[in-house]
């Protein structure tokens, strides 16, 4: 596998020539504070992830896996695990959020989930606010994500669903950016989370979060773009780091890429409104679903279909990587990482098969001490 290539080398790889510039790059997208501001004062104002945790409408119950790694786990409630239409995808937690591992004295996992087209529509995508303090009564509420959009003819703000897969989800800050696999990422500010009156809701949604920017995947004429399929954040170094890969069968669609934060803004490291890569790594596992970096060891989930679990590859600097088979249950999805509990985080999409669920990294690396 080789996994750091000069970025120039790469592109005449593909395109025969030097492109300018990086190649791949994101730009900062439209701000959308003006209707995102005028949207929540239609639904009453803003009530923020508080509201959102202090209402948890739902319970996950505790069980045992079926991933030969996991030391703790749930899966949803009945609905949502043989849920059809709505498929859970990207995972993050409190524990990327902030150098803690709790929001205000909670400990939140978040999972986002997109909605299967039905009849050429999609309800967009949802996240799941899973607080896990108590971990044997896990409880959790889903809210909507909606994009705030001017009625051309009556300049009124309204919403309407997100329609992107949301393949991964990073917590940094007061903000969770969200993959759009073509696009790039989308940003959302939790503290814009609304409530939504009457009986049902929007969508059958009591609260929804409206899109307030954007990261726009760019590239170079002749370059061969880059698809975010899934996305976590490295806090391991000086410098925080997003960590984001593309989902493939086999040749040149499975690479990962790196950019770095700027942790003061909580957001994209940018100059002149554009975020540049700071590595770029080839040829990479075919069904990467989800990938993260651990003190320079990349952790990477890959899928087997959907009777099969899933491996998870271990890769040291300057090693080769290292599978460890049926570390995952059917299905894995994106992997986050918990530093004060020292495990990875995944998900798994099939139904009757959901699950989220802890690995101790000592489990992958023989090398790593045990946690007491």
């Amino acid at each position: 596998m080789a996994w750091i290539v000069n970025l120039d080398q790469q592109a005449r790889r593909w395109t025969g020539r030097r492109p300018s510039g990086d190649g791949i790059r994101l730009h900062e997208g439209r701000d959308l504070q003006r209707p995102v501001e005028e949207l929540a004062r239609s639904l009453g104002g803003r009530c923020g992830i508080d509201a959102v945790l202090g209402d948890l409408d739902r319970e996950a119950a505790v069980v045992d896996v079926p991933a030969t790694t996991a030391d703790y786990g749930f899966r949803w409630d009945d609905e949502d695990f043989s849920d059809g239409e709505w498929w859970p995808q990207g995972i993050t937690t409190s524990a990327d959020a902030a150098d803690t591992d709790d929001i205000r004295g909670r400990r939140v996992i978040v999972v986002g989930w997109y909605a299967k087209r039905r009849r050429g529509r999609t309800q967009g995508v949802r996240l799941s606010f899973v607080d896990i303090t108590d971990e044997s009564a896990p409880r959790y509420r889903h809210v909507l994500l909606v994009e705030p959009r001017r009625h051309w003819a009556t300049r009124k703000v309204t919403m309407r669903p997100v329609p992107v897969h949301a393949g991964g989800i990073v917590w940094y800050g007061p903000s969770i950016l969200v993959a759009d696999t073509r696009g790039g990422m989308r940003t959302f500010d939790l503290d814009d989370i609304c409530r939504v009156d009457g009986s049902a809701g929007r969508r059958g949604y009591r609260y929804v979060l409206p899109q307030r920017t954007s990261y726009r995947a760019v590239n170079d004429r002749g370059f061969l773009p880059f698809k975010f399929s899934f996305v976590s954040l490295d806090r391991s170094g000086e410098e925080h780091q997003l960590i984001a890969g593309e989902y493939g069968k086999k040749g040149i669609d499975n690479r990962l890429i790196r950019f770095g934060f700027d942790a003061e803004r909580a957001a994209l490291a940018m100059q002149e409104g554009t975020a540049r890569p700071l590595e770029l790594l080839l040829d990479q596992l075919p069904h990467m679903q989800g990938a993260t970096v651990v003190g320079g060891t990349y952790y990477i989930s890959t899928s087997r279909g959907s009777r099969t679990p899933g491996s998870m590859w271990v890769r040291k600097a300057g090693e080769a990587a290292r599978e460890v088979r049926e570390a995952l249950s059917v299905g894995p999805e994106d992997l986050t990482y918990w530093p004060q509990r020292d495990s990875l985080w995944n998900c798994s999409e099939y139904p009757g098969h959901r699950f989220v669920y802890a690995i101790p990294r000592s489990r992958l690396d023989p090398d790593q001490p045990m946690r007491s």
